[in-house]
């Protein structure tokens, strides 16, 4: 007999109750004097596929499920943005006497590929919280979407925890970010995919609301040892000593030593066995047979795979201590690096004295942290401002600088970071990358030995515009001349970093900015609409678009017949109109606000470029690494007037076809800036934003999002984001505590990742050009 995964409730007691349409007729108790234990949705049993339950490019079919128990069949589509099940009742159903509590489900991965499976759930107010979850092949589990529990609206600055209680069943991965919400009534659950590359199945069984077991108060206490890894997780890589730190670290040494490189590669990593085409001294792109290409310094072809964000600046995590001395909390306006790239240290030896616990939940997840007198000491930092979390400004500390010196020693002020760097390059041509990726520290700018981007953020006091969704921030008023100022600033600094340097393969400025995407008005024109809001001496952009309207329409009339509103003057438009709560458009306001915004991408763009070719005239211009969640298409197309190469950050499994046609129109060489796939079996809390279930499969994963980039004629590179995992309590910027890096906290190589990493690079450039000749 099979039972709950959290109750000894016998599952074939659900399966005899035949109600599978009527909410309360699945109420299940232990006895009639207990609480409430379970409400159940339903376990599959009947005739027929229940009719609250809905497909959406997806096809549902029952099938058996063991001997004598039935199960809901979902094949997901590999052709369609999204692909999955509604469960939507006729009324909601109520979990408010089951107390801390859980969505559960059943289910088997019976497909050929692993799949990410994603769960919304939609409480009171509309609110909706996501969760998702990596299945291996052939994997079956129960999962758990927990509703109501320990900690659940709580901040404590991770982007998922640990479980709260003791379950065999697995804890579904919260997904961007924390819903404080109310689900003691249940209107909605989708159960899906997104954009996936492989077609996919799973049989879903017994799906109920059930109570969880008593959490565990300290279930965040001491999570962390003394190396930063998990206190109680165990996994092959863990380190329990600094003599096993040494030693493993010397047996990389000597195997990096006897590395062999890649014969086939030139000085600056292009296919020295295939065509060489025009040698400029730096590198550039070209079309070649019909596939965009860049070109390294000697005139081979190139395709950059790399490894984003090898540095330090986001390897430390708060510690939970603040000081009383506000001096260290000031911040230059002149500064041109944001905050989370700045480096780890400094002198805080005053500071320090007025240390207080400023969170205590949070300094009681260390085991240990060095004393202020200790070696590691010097370890500690500090970060003046942070993007989320409880925190705003703290004390931080990185476990991973400290364990380079535990590996290396110290035989003159941080030669341990010296001889990080140079284990870095070493690994990047072992491994066979051909590059590094963004946010490289700029202590490899003149490494001459591995290829890099070079990159910089434009801040200050510039006048902003809000689209509606700024994850990151609001964005810039690139009609503002300080801006303008800011953004020459920027790039003067990175070309005094850069020299020059024909290694430096071009440069990214800025990051991931919310221009607007697909959907209602409101959200792809969202900078149009703000700008609209404001008057001419406030929002330079506003007194841009204003006259645009005048030059364009003459007279207010015509306006205001064109977009179906009431204006009676200029001044009216000058004042602000506020359209941000209307539904209803006309085609000219559309398609005027498209106008407007490709205007205002195209003077951000042309601004940025012109910065960076009158610094850096060798150099290409990467774009601003677009996203898929705020990226207009009038953005890209202001952008392939400016960029030399187009930018994406895309976490997917893949490039799948739906997402990226586009390409075929737009016919820009191309880049993905980031992606990354992650697991939570060494203790990560949050394997990243792709799952897998374990090393192996992220290490398979990661040879087909590959694949995927190398075989699209537009793509000319792809870096993973990052080089280092995550801390387990989270980067100090916004508790990110990933596992997506290809070394350890412990800087120990993941060796099913590199053996990965290897066997694409072998073939990389016979895959990606063996085939083509240049035509000239």
């Amino acid at each position: 007999m099979r039972e709950s995964k959290f109750l000894n409730l016998p599952l074939v007691l659900l399966s005899s109750i035949v109600c599978p349409f009527i909410t309360s007729c699945g109420a299940v108790t232990d006895s009639e004097d207990k609480q409430l234990s379970q409400v159940r949705v339903t376990d599959f049993e009947s005739a027929h596929i229940p009719s609250f339950i809905e497909a959406f490019n997806a096809d549902i079919t029952l099938v058996k499920n063991g001997v004598d128990s039935q199960g809901l069949q979902v094949s997901f589509s590999n052709s369609h943005a999204s692909s999955g099940i509604n469960l939507v009742p006729s009324a909601p159903w109520n979990t408010s006497e089951l107390g801390n509590n859980a969505l559960m489900f059943d289910i088997q991965n019976t497909g050929v590929t692993p799949v990410m499976l994603s769960t919304n759930v939609k409480g009171l107010s509309d609110a909706v919280q996501r969760r998702t979850i990596g299945l291996d092949v052939g994997e079956k589990t129960t999962l758990y979407f927990e509703l109501k529990g320990l900690d659940l609206n709580v901040d404590t600055g991770l982007r998922d925890t640990p479980p709260t209680f003791d379950s065999p069943a697995r804890k579904m991965i919260l997904r961007g970010g924390k819903v404080n919400a109310d689900f003691s009534d249940v209107y909605d659950i989708s159960i899906y995919t997104e954009t996936q590359i492989n077609l996919t199945q799973v049989v879903l069984d017994n799906v109920r609301f059930e109570t969880t077991p008593t959490p565990n108060a300290d279930y965040l206490n001491k999570i962390v040892d003394a190396y930063g890894q998990r206190n109680d997780v165990e996994f092959d890589l863990k380190v329990t000593s600094d003599a096993q730190l040494k030693a493993r670290a010397d047996e990389e040494l000597k195997q990096l030593a006897q590395s062999k490189g890649w014969p086939e590669r030139s000085k600056f990593g292009g296919w020295r066995s295939g065509p060489k085409l025009n040698a400029t001294g730096y590198f550039r792109t070209e079309k070649v047979s019909g596939q965009w290409a860049m070109v390294d310094p000697q005139g081979y072809l190139f395709f950059s795979s790399g490894i984003a964000n090898a540095r330090m600046a986001n390897t430390s995590t708060f510690t939970g201590v603040d000081y009383k001395d506000d001096s260290v909390r000031y911040i230059d306006p002149n500064d041109v690096t944001p905050e989370d790239s700045q480096a780890i240290g400094g002198n805080y030896t005053k500071a320090q004295k007025t240390a207080y616990i400023a969170n205590e939940q949070r300094h009681n997840m260390f085991e240990w942290l060095p004393d202020y007198n200790s070696p590691l000491a010097e370890h500690y930092g500090y970060r003046r401002e942070s993007h989320m979390g409880p925190i705003e400004h703290g004390e931080v500390f990185s476990f991973y600088q400290a364990n380079l010196e535990r590996r290396y020693g110290e035989s003159s002020p941080k030669s341990y970071i010296d001889q990080w760097r140079q284990v870095t390059l070493d690994r990047m041509n072992d491994w066979g990358f051909t590059s590094f990726g963004n946010w490289t520290d700029a202590s490899f700018y003149n490494n001459n030995q591995v290829p890099y981007f070079a990159n910089g953020w434009i801040i200050g006091d510039f006048k902003t515009l809000s689209s509606g969704f700024d994850y990151w921030g609001a964005m810039p008023d690139p009609f503002d001349q300080e801006f303008v100022r800011r953004a020459h600033i920027t790039t003067a600094v990175i070309a005094e970093e850069v020299q020059n340097n024909p290694w430096c393969i071009g440069v990214f400025i800025d990051n991931e900015m919310s221009w607007g995407g697909q959907g209602k008005p409101i959200q792809r024109y969202g900078i149009v609409f703000d700008a609209l809001t404001k008057t001419p001496s406030d929002s330079p952009t506003k007194d841009v678009f204003s006259q645009m309207l005048k030059d364009k329409y003459g007279n207010i009339d015509a306006l205001a017949t064109a977009w179906h509103r009431d204006i009676n003057s200029w001044a009216e438009l000058d004042n602000g109109l506020d359209y941000k709560m209307d539904t209803e458009f006309s085609e000219a306001m559309l398609s005027d606000f498209s106008w407007l915004l490709e205007r205002y991408a195209d003077e951000y763009f042309k601004v940025v470029k012109q910065a960076v070719a009158d610094v850096l005239p060798n150099h290409m211009y990467m774009g601003a690494r677009f996203t898929s969640w705020g990226t207009s298409p009038e953005a890209r197309w202001s952008a392939k007037k400016y960029a030399d190469v187009i930018s994406y950050n895309y976490y997917r499994e893949g490039l799948d076809q739906v997402t990226w046609g586009f390409l075929e129109e737009l016919d820009m060489p191309t880049i993905i800036g980031e992606f990354h796939i992650g697991s939570t079996d060494t203790g990560q809390p949050n394997p990243g934003i792709i799952h897998a279930p374990n090393q192996k499969t992220r290490a398979d994963m990661y040879e087909t999002y590959m694949d995927t980039v190398i075989d699209n004629p537009y793509l000319v590179g792809a870096h993973w984001f990052q080089y280092i995992d995550s801390p387990i309590t989270g980067r100090a910027h916004d508790g990110e505590n990933y596992n997506v890096g290809f070394v350890t906290t412990t800087d120990i190589p993941y060796p099913h990742l590199i053996k990965s990493a290897k066997k694409v690079h072998q073939s990389l450039y016979q895959r990606r050009y063996g085939q083509q000749a240049p035509q000239k």
